[in-house]
This record gives structure tokens, sequence and C-alpha cells, in this order.
């Protein structure tokens, strides 16, 4: 279409808007000049407009030629008054409220009745004077997208045609009901039953785009929710057919140009539409995370500070959403009510998965979000069941991270080969910033390296398959090739042979090769011993030996090295105060945070997390928040408050450590792994169960396939999800997970060591609990025989034991038992953990059954501790609670308080009843409390 031509002056003026925007300087001022001789006022106009779009610091007032004109390009009709009388009829159809207007006309309600037939519908009439090949394209175009869309979540068509003065109309269903927000505020919907709403929506997106359709306007105003609550997608008014057609092709330039201005909402919109570039089904995608960021924080993702091209763009286009848990404050009290729940509970639960998924929506990028609607439904449904999601946080790691995972042999072969090398490396390196100052000292090193470069050869001579065989050799066989080379050929260089027994000795310890590790990080601390004037060098030497006597359970023997290791560094550290600003060094947080490890190991709890504390804040003094070394802090900490039975505080801790482990490491890390299983385990503590199955389940695929199957991290994470599946009565999946687990860690630390204890605990208690007592009884008392003397899990055997006497019937030895479990447990977590709660709730049970009912005074005061200590450490709808509340229920009736009694059974039956259904036996115990009380279930 020729801009100059046509009747409509509107039309005229927005064909030449559009062109001109697309125009560099000199093009544009001939395109104006063009204009001018056709129609002065026009380009008067023309030129204040340019103007107007041009202004980057503030919006301009519009401008004063021609507003008539102007306005009518974005206003409607003198008929979209709202005190302008209504149409008697409009085709077979009488309007009956006036109920909005836009840019290509208005919207009225209207009725129908025909043969006995009402019916109500939302009508479209297209405005007077708007009659162009463009406007009647868009109106042309929406009724038929509309005629091929038959979906639950979309308005329907109802009709179509034209009315008495030729203008073109369409009817839609009529939705009588709010705005999408406004809805889930006035019903104060929580952020489950927000996700499910908007899974709906994102559903009716996802048919249009089956059915090549892009709706590119979503926002809360198009989606309204009716009485029934089911939300319904509205407004296809400026959706793009994604069929491609020569015309499409020869009017993209012109629809982009208009799309800057009007066909978007600037707090709506997305990047490619205020920069006007093509745009497709992704468009849709960033348009439902704006609405989910919005739905889920009740703050906007992206808001411009006034209504000039530049600070639209600068808000769209350039400023990255804040992350939807960090945007609530403690101000959005009124937000947060309005989704039921509270500032802090609400930054924790949209903390990590959530936080993802939103924001890989709303990349600025197309190609780098969702590539499709179903992908966002899917990635939210995985959410809902528990499982980890697939979105993951934008960072240039994630692209590295690809790379690694397609080379991972390749690359850990050459990591392993780089390691060995690698502290010569750096002191060959350090070492000839002084050759000009030290020329003999540079001559030795220069002697070193001709060494190493000789060993180094010798080695990858032996790595090729004509020499190694048919294959060949694997990182592992240059290892064990490489350490003895370095113990006889660097007998007389002490330090590099230090260094790179330390590199080797840390190899071996990531391979789960722990008495190997042992001995060359004994070699190695030799050797640093013997190289005089390198204090540095036996510092590291130290730390090396002390992480290996970690793994061997030699807690003595690492405290006295990581000690050592500490004094070493902070001296370092003061006589080079001048230049690392004083303080402790990145080397002294790193022994710390072993301490804090071993403190943890030995039941210190109180110790390990001050150490935790103290490594954390170096950690970030020294690095910032975003470094892998701060979320191993973060790491440990929560993993301590974990154990001190602090879930509630451990949860967000371990959550934001694996996010940044996410962000920061390579997928398929072994550290991603290691926190997804300790994340793990303080779901299940919190009883959400699905979630927990569903991390272990990651972190185990994820380990199996980056350590192999038979390292001590794999065995690890096989308990931990062995006592998920115990908990859901799969014995039988859970025993063959701990029968591996054993083997694996038998091999790697022998019979006396405490992960071995602890695995034959696991067994013996998954026997317990199915039946099978006596071989229960042999898994305890060979954990005892493994347990190391005062080994803080050795209690918990105990208490095992106790458990088993009191279900054979032996009041007296198991009354015995649970005393000696809760004055340990006393004496090494304090009054009120969860585990001393359990003990006394037991104590509590047996002194009860007892036939002396003089003891029941004894055995009240004992379960009501266990009670207190729960609603204090747990959840309130924890299912542990149930085995408190059960025999204290029965209890109190026995002793006639009988309201309290059956209130306590109630809540013990419900509480078992929600978490494993009606027909586990946990749930029949608590159905058969209830009827020995005379009493029936709630649902019954």
């Amino acid at each position: 279409m020729n801009p100059g031509s046509g009747p409509d002056p509107r039309v005229r003026l927005d064909a030449w808007f559009d062109e001109a925007l697309s125009l560099e300087d000199d093009a544009r001022d001939a395109l104006l000049r063009r204009v001018e001789a056709e129609d002065a006022a026009l380009a008067a106009e023309l030129r204040a407009l340019l103007a107007w779009a041009s202004a980057d610091d503030a919006a301009l007032p519009l401008p004063a030629a021609g507003p008539a004109r102007w306005a009518a390009l974005f206003d409607d009709d003198d008929l979209a008054r709202d005190d302008a009388p209504l149409p008697d009829r409009i085709g077979v159809w009488t309007p009956v409220a006036r109920i909005g207007h836009g840019g290509m006309g208005t919207v009225y309600r209207v009725e129908r009745d025909a043969d006995g037939f009402h019916q109500t519908g939302a009508l479209k009439l297209l405005r007077p004077g708007s009659e162009s090949e463009e406007f009647l394209r868009r109106f042309t175009e929406e009724r038929r997208i509309l005629a091929t869309l038959t979906h639950p979540g979309i308005a329907r068509l109802l009709d179509g045609g034209r009315s008495a003065d030729g203008r073109p109309y369409l009817v839609m269903e009529y939705v009588d009901g709010a705005p999408l927000d406004r809805d889930c505020d006035r019903r104060r919907l929580d952020i489950d039953a927000r996700i499910a709403v908007f899974l709906q929506i994102a559903d009716a997106v996802a048919h249009a785009h089956r059915n090549l359709v892009a709706h590119r306007d979503l926002k809360p105003g198009n989606i309204l929710v009716g009485a029934d609550g089911a939300p319904k997608l509205l407004d296809f008014g400026i959706a793009k057919a994604l069929r491609a057609s020569a015309a499409d092709s020869a009017n993209s330039a012109t629809e982009a140009s208009a799309t800057r201005l009007r066909a978007f909402t600037p707090d709506y919109a997305a990047p490619e539409q205020v920069l006007g570039q093509a745009t497709s089904t992704v468009t849709d995608v960033y348009q439902l995370g704006l609405l989910l960021y919005e739905l889920l924080t009740g703050h906007r993702a992206q808001h411009a500070q006034d209504a000039s091209p530049r600070a639209i763009e600068a808000a769209v286009c350039e400023h990255e959403p804040v992350r939807p848990s960090e945007r609530i404050g403690d101000d959005d009290r009124a937000r947060c009510a309005a989704r039921a729940t509270t500032p802090a509970a609400l930054r924790r639960k949209l903390r990590g998965d959530l936080d993802n998924i939103v924001l890989k929506a709303l990349r600025k990028a197309p190609e780098r979000r969702y590539a499709s609607v179903a992908l966002m439904i899917e990635d939210l449904e995985r959410w809902r069941r528990g499982q980890t999601v697939r979105a993951r946080p934008e960072t240039w790691t994630y692209r590295t991270g690809k790379f690694l995972k397609r080379n991972a042999w390749a690359v850990a072969a050459t990591t392993t080969i780089f390691a060995l090398i690698l502290g010569y490396a750096i002191t060959a390196t350090l070492q000839a910033d002084a050759l000009a100052r030290e020329r003999d000292r540079a001559q030795a090193e220069a002697a070193k390296a001709r060494q190493i470069a000789a060993l180094t050869r010798r080695l990858f001579e032996g790595a090729g398959p004509s020499v190694a065989g048919e294959s060949p050799l694997t990182a592992r066989q240059l290892l064990d090739n490489g350490w003895p080379l370095i113990e006889r050929e660097l007998e007389d260089q002490p330090d590099v042979q230090a260094e790179l027994l330390d590199v080797v000795a840390g190899a071996y310890r990531d391979l789960g090769e722990y008495e190997r590790a042992e001995a060359l990080a004994d070699s190695g601390l030799r050797a640093a011993k013997r190289a005089v004037g390198q204090p540095l060098l036996l510092a590291r030497a130290r730390h090396g030996r002390g992480r290996v006597a970690i793994d061997r359970g030699d807690y003595a023997l690492a405290e006295m090295h990581l000690r050592d290791a500490l004094g070493d560094y902070r001296r370092i550290s003061t006589r080079m105060a001048d230049r690392t600003g004083g303080g402790d060094t990145v080397q002294a947080a790193d022994v710390l945070q072993d301490l804090a490890e071993l403190a943890d190991l030995r039941g210190e709890v109180a110790t390990a997390q001050a150490t935790y504390r103290d490594a954390l804040a170096i950690r970030r003094a020294r690095h910032g928040e975003r470094h892998p070394d701060v979320a191993e802090s973060l790491h440990g900490l929560g993993m301590s408050l974990r154990r001190s039975g602090d879930y509630i505080g451990a949860e967000p801790l371990v959550s934001q450590a694996l996010t940044l482990r996410r962000q920061l490491l390579p997928p398929g890390h072994a550290a991603i792994a290691y926190t997804l299983s300790d994340l793990a385990q303080i779901r299940n503590d919190l009883g959400e169960y699905d979630s927990a199955e569903a991390l272990y389940r990651e972190a185990l695929a994820s380990q199996e396939k980056s350590l192999g199957p038979h390292h001590p991290d794999v065995a690890t994470s096989m308990l931990s999800l062995a006592r998920v599946l115990k908990t859901r009565r799969d014995f039988a999946g859970a025993r063959t997970l701990l029968e591996r687990s054993l083997d694996i860690r038998r091999r790697a630390y022998g019979e006396r060591h405490p992960a071995v204890a602890l695995n034959l605990n696991d067994l013996g208690r998954n026997h317990f609990e199915s039946g099978g007592f006596d071989r229960a009884e042999a898994y305890y008392r060979a954990a005892l025989a493994a347990y190391p003397a005062d080994d803080p899990g050795l209690p918990a055997t105990v208490f095992n034991l106790g458990e088993l006497a009191e279900k054979r019937g032996d009041l007296a030895e198991a009354e015995r038992r649970y005393r000696e479990t809760l004055a340990a447990w006393r004496a090494r977590y304090g009054d009120d953990h969860d585990r001393v709660g359990l003990a006394w709730n037991r104590l509590g049970a047996v002194l009860f059954r007892q036939p002396d009912k003089a003891r029941w005074g004894e055995a009240e005061t004992a379960m009501r501790q266990g009670v207190a200590i729960y609603r204090k450490r747990l959840p309130a709808d924890h299912p542990k609670f149930a085995s408190a509340l059960l025999p204290l229920g029965t209890l109190l009736i026995a002793r006639g308080a009988r309201s309290e009694g059956e209130s306590l059974l109630r809540d013990a039956w419900r509480l078992r009843h929600e978490a494993f259904g009606a027909q586990d036996p946990r749930t029949r115990e608590a159905t058969q409390a209830l009827a020995a009380a005379g009493l029936s279930t709630p649902a019954g």
C-alpha cells in the first residue's frame, strides 16, 4: 500500500510514521521532504510525532499539531464515550452495555433471543472510519484465529458479520468475571492454587500454539475468571498467525514498527516487541513469565518509569527482573495476606525452583527461554510433584558445562594430567618473575623444569595404545603410574615433590581411594618438612593430611593436622599483611570449613556452627556472595543446623547453596549432587517426601554417572534414598539400596568405621519395621561393634535396641536403653532437639505399659516433654507428631482426661491419614487407638 494514498488521513499518518521509524537520519529527512511536498499539514504532524518518539528521558505531551488525528490513532470513536447512546441492534444482537474499547473499536455486552433461545456475548465492533486495508486485515485475522481455537480456557467465537452501516463485528463468548490478578487476590489463593490456575491459562496458550497462533498480548486484563474459578483467555486482537505468507512478509517491516508503540502494553511486552523484531510463540512464553511473576509476588517484573520510548526500552530490554523471592519485602504483608502467607514464608516458597522457572521464561534473548509453553508447563508440574526442575539460572558456567558434559571423559583425563603438573607450573610461573634478580635460583628452577618435563614425558609415553595395549590408559591408570615416578624421580626436589603428591592425594580422595590417599599425603607431608623455607607448602601438606584423616575416621589426628595448618596460614597472613590487607586468608577459611565439618562429625554442634559462620564470613569478605566457596559454607552451616534439629532454619541455607552451585558449577558436578542429597534429607525431615525422593534420585543418578557406581558418595545417596523408601513402606527397595551401600562402604573404609556402622544400623531398622526382629538385632549389634567409642551415631543404635526390646515385651530392658539414649542425646544436643523428644516419648510409652500405675504420672511428664519439643522443632503438620500424640492421648484417656486425650488421638489419625493414606499400617494403628477409646475415625 502506498502510504500517501487512501481516504483516511489517520491511516496515512500511521503508515508514514511507521516508515519513518525504520529509516536512518538522512533517509528520514528525505521522506519528510517528500511528505511535505504532498501534504504540508501532515508533514508537520509527522515531525512532531517523531520528536515525541525520540525522547529518551521523559514522556512528552502529545504533539500539539493535529491532536484529533493523533488521538484517533489510539482512541475510539464517539460511540465509545460513556455517555454515548447504545446502538439499537447490531446484526441479530442487542447491545445492553458498553464494556470496553480499544484501538480497533468498541466492545459491547450483547444479548440474542430467538426461538426461545437466549444467548449472551461480547461483541467487538470496528470503529467508524477505520475500514482501511490494514485495519480490515487485522480484524479479519482475529476472527479467523478465533474460529480455529476450541479450548475451555479460550473465549470461543459465537458470530460475526457487518453492522447496518457496513462495519465488521465479531461476537465472542461473554465471560462474567474479574481480571485474573484481582480474582486471585479476592479469593486469597495461595501459591499452589495460583500455579494451578496459571497452568490452565498456559494450557490454553499451548493450544493456540498447536493451532499455529501466538497471542502476543497476555496480561491479567485479557484473562477473566468466572464464578466457577476457571480462567478464560480473551482478546486475540494482536495475535499472530504463525503460517508464513507472502503478504505477511511484505507487511513485516510496517507491522514491526507499528508494534513498537501500539500493539502491546509496555509492562507486559517482550523485548522483541519493543525492538520491533520478529515475534513467535516464545514471545508468549515471556509474557507468561511476566504473568506468573505478578501472580506469585504481587509485583510487576518490569515497569517503565515513564511513557517515553527510551524508558520503555530500558525497562523491557535492559533491566533484568529481580528474583521473585527477593522481590518480597517485609512491607509486603498485604500482598502476602492475599496469598494466605507471610513475607518470610513466601520468600522461602519462591526461593530456588520457582525463581528459576520464572526467570528462565523471562530471559531477554528468545532462544534462551523455554522453547515452548509445553516445556514451561512441564517444569511447573515437576515442581508440583516435588521433582527437580530443568530450569537453571542463566550463567556462563551453564554454557561451559554443556561442553564439559559432552566431553566428560576427555576433560577428566586432561584435568588429572594437568593436576599432576599444576603445583610445579605455579611455582615455575612465580619464579619466572624473579629471573632478573636471582640468576642462580633461576638456573636451579630451570633444572627442575627439565626434570619435571622428563618425568611428564615418561608418563605420557606409556599412555598411547601402541604401548598401553588396545586402548589408551585411563585417568586412573595415569595416576597409578604417576605417583611412583613422583616419589622416585623427585626425591632431591622435596618442594616440587610435596606439591605434586598433595595434588595426587587429593585426586585419590576424590576417587574414594582413601587408603592410597593417606599414604601419599603422608609422603607429601614428609617432603614438605624437608623443603626448607616453604611455610606455605607445609601448611598445604598439613591441611591435605588432615582432610584424609577425616575420611579415614581418625578425628584426633585430623584435628591436630588441621589446627597446625590453620596456625601456619595465620602466621603467613600476619607476615604478608601489607599485601593481603590483613585478616584470615582464603586458605585459612578452607581449614576452618574442614574444622567445622570435623566438629559436626564429633557431635560438637555449637562449635561446628560457630566455625562454619567464621569460614562463611571470611569467604564472603574475600569473594563476595556468588562464589563456590560461599556455597560450600552455606551448605555446611545448613546441614549443621539440620543435625541440631533446626530443619526450618536449615532448608533455606541448603537451598541457597544448591542455587549457587547450579549457577556456578557445570552440570553433573559432584558438589551439585552432594547438595541435592543433603537438601533431600532436610525435605524428608520436614515431611516433604515426594520432593525428598525426587532430589535423592537426581543426586544418585548424577553421582553414578560422574563418580562411578562404587564411590562412597554414591553409597551415601543410596542410604538416604533408602530411608525415604522405608518411610513409604517399600522395605524391599530400601533393603536393596542399603545392601549395595554397605558393600561400597566396607570396600572403601573397612569394617570399623562410622559410615559402615551407620549403614548396618539402617539395615537393622529396615528389618525391624518390616517385622524381621532377629535380623534387626544382628545388624544392630554389628553396628555397635563397628562404631568407634563415643561416636555420635552410637546412641541411635542403642535406642533401636530399646525399641526392639519394647516390641518383644522386655519393658525393663527397653526402659534401660531409652534412659541411656536420652542421657547421651541431651548431653550432645541439648534439651530441645527432636531426637531428645523422641527418646522422651518412647520412655513415657514404656513407663505407661508397665503394670505399676503409680508410674503413669512419670509417663505423662515424659510424653508431654516429647510433644513440647516436637511442637518447637517440627512443622505443625509433620507426621512425626502422630508418634508422640498417640501414646499421650491413650494415657490421658486412661487417666480420666478424656476430652484432651480424644483430641490428641484424632489429631494423630489425621496427620497419618494425610501423610500415608488410609491403608498404611501407621494409619491403621491410629484407627485402632481411636476404636479402643470408643471413637470413630474423623472420616467415619
